[in-house]
């Protein structure tokens, strides 16, 4: 009788006679391209960030505001801290304080990731007046299928600020005197509810600040459509990893 060594077992259960023969030509795997039907999740996160110039802290405020606890997590930009975790029950808030400045360090960069691919990254420097301090956040709106981006200018100078979704490769640019906000609303509709957002300004190279993630509206949706596409259309300049104490 031929060898039965390499026959794949009918259920999950472990068989020591059966030796497993890995393919000669082996390969990463490959996302499937498209999207796929995605289950509803119970959370509905919100992240904010600010940096106080005065004091040289970067500070994060983590909500939950969802029915189930949620947990996050922070990466410092120089692998050398960190990670910090945040399990942040239902209907609650807290937040953190790093200290820029503690070992003579300038600049921030710091990203925050969540459940179900909601991710922000905050990038730049907490001195000189002549730097960057652009406050962003998200605001869901539910009733428009769509998310509000406002960016408060906590800045003494104006700044021309520039926005681009990832996702529609569509750009906007707007000056913001100090203590000028703008508020954008941006349609999901095509998709999915997902969004991606890239905030910069010429005058402050150091400064990029990040925010993806999904609207949550307790139904059921889509996967991805960034990780079912050949790549995403509007590509990112790479920029340098700064240290940061």
């Amino acid at each position: 009788m031929p060898s039965t060594i390499a026959y794949i077992q009918p259920d999950n259960l472990r068989h020591p006679d059966y030796k497993p023969i890995p393919p000669t030509e082996q390969a990463v795997p490959v996302q499937e391209p498209g999207v796929r039907p995605a289950r509803a999740v119970p959370y509905r996160l919100q992240v904010r960030g600010e940096a106080d110039f005065s004091d040289g802290t970067v500070k994060i405020h983590f909500a939950n505001f969802g029915t189930t606890a949620a947990v996050y997590q922070v990466y410092s930009g120089d692998g050398q801290r960190g990670p910090w975790t945040y399990t942040v029950g239902p209907q609650t808030e807290l937040s953190d304080t790093w200290l820029v400045t503690a070992n003579g360090q300038t600049e921030y960069d710091l990203s925050v990731f969540g459940p179900n691919g909601f991710l922000r990254v905050l990038e730049g420097s907490i001195f000189g007046g002549d730097k960057a301090n652009l406050e962003s956040h998200i605001i869901n709106d539910h009733r428009r299928n769509g998310v509000v981006l406002e960016i408060h200018n906590l800045g003494g100078l104006s700044r021309r600020v520039r926005v681009v979704d990832t996702y529609t490769d569509k750009t906007i640019e707007r000056t913001l005197r100090p203590d000028e906000s703008l508020n954008e609303f941006w349609s999901l509709e095509d998709t999915h509810g997902w969004y991606d957002f890239i905030v910069s300004t010429d005058s402050d190279q150091s400064f990029q600040w990040r925010l993806a993630g999904h609207l949550e509206t307790g139904h059921d949706s889509m996967s991805d459509p960034a990780f079912g596409a050949a790549k995403r259309q509007a590509q990112v300049e790479p920029k340098q990893t700064p240290a940061y104490a």
